[in-house]
């Protein structure tokens, strides 16, 4: 039988992402509003809003 380890484990270490907010498509009615969306939840601290239209704008329906 080990041991229990008396000590915590290495840090993990999670990748930084940096990556460029999405942008609405050109015409689309759906990605202008979800961006409009993610405007002014923005302006009003609410991060966790904007981090889900990004997500939407990502995975948007019609496959743009």
């Amino acid at each position: 039988m080990s041991q229990p380890r008396t000590y915590p484990s290495e840090a993990v270490e999670l990748p930084l992402r940096l990556d460029a907010e999405p942008g609405p498509v050109p015409d689309c009615a759906g990605c202008t509003e979800l961006a409009n969306v993610r405007d002014r939840a923005r302006a009003g601290g609410d991060m966790t809003t904007v981090s889900d239209c990004n997500v939407f704008l990502r995975r948007h329906p019609e496959g743009h």
